[in-house]
């Protein structure tokens, strides 16, 4: 059921439920003005929030299971005899490779390149079905150490965990497409720690113009998961990059 179908029934949570729908209505109609920039920052903080739990969870859920399989250390994958590495590789590339035959052709499409087609030719809906599919295969790839990373699967969760809520609300296209590239900022930004990288990214690969209206919650998207993210992580630098000294040549 969507909020704008809900029918009025007698007693006072019928006059709630109208007026919560008179509610939406009218903030359905100010968001798709071009000049709408409080409302889009709202968006944009809400569906930083939205993104930045949802990357948590993503984080938590990998580093946990990675724990249980390298003896409490998530990521050393080194510190595993060479065979177990080929083992753990080989079994969780044929459970990926099974789950993802397993789903419909369009269920398989996940990470970037698919939040790029969503915008380009969808006004940035992103279906449910493949978001899940991202979750649980980025997961497992990350767990049994495929060479992904988590920009693709951050990218692709933090849009469809921002955009899904907004078409449930049955919000204007212009937002859709906001909440979508505020969700791949937040998404990049909760995961690792890089606020404007992920704000650089939204900005100069999905939304293709710098505008008051598009940056605005982008920028509040990212600070907003960012926030969240540094409660649980800590403020820990993602990428530890050693000091390199070059000699003169003469």
């Amino acid at each position: 059921m969507q909020p704008r179908d809900i029918v009025a029934a007698p007693g006072h949570n019928a006059s709630m439920r109208a007026a919560i729908s008179r509610q939406l209505e009218r903030y359905r109609l100010s968001v798709a003005r071009p000049d709408a920039v409080p409302q889009l920052a709202l968006l944009g903080i809400v569906a930083g929030i939205l993104a930045g739990l949802t990357i948590i969870a993503f984080r938590l859920l990998a580093e946990r299971l990675q724990s249980g399989l390298l003896a409490g250390q998530a990521g050393h994958f080194a510190a595993l005899a060479p065979e177990h590495r080929l083992y753990l590789a080989l079994f969780g590339g044929l459970i990926l490779g099974l789950m993802f035959q397993w789903l419909s052709r369009d269920a398989r499409r996940v990470g970037i390149l698919h939040v790029l087609e969503r915008l380009e030719y969808h006004q940035g809906r992103m279906p449910w079905r493949n978001a899940v599919s991202q979750f649980l295969g980025g997961t497992l790839a990350i767990i049994s150490g495929q060479s992904i990373g988590r920009e693709g699967p951050s990218a692709h969760l933090g849009a469809a965990s921002s955009n899904l809520p907004a078409q449930w609300l049955q919000l204007p296209n212009n937002s859709l497409r906001v909440t979508a590239a505020c969700g791949v900022a937040a998404g990049i930004a909760a995961s690792f720690n890089t606020p404007l990288a992920g704000v650089a990214f939204a900005m100069e690969v999905l939304m293709l113009e710098y505008t008051v209206a598009g940056f605005t919650p982008v920028i509040l998207a990212t600070v907003s998961a960012t926030m969240l993210s540094r409660l649980v992580f800590g403020d820990q630098i993602a990428f530890i990059v050693p000091t390199i000294s070059l000699g003169s040549l003469s």
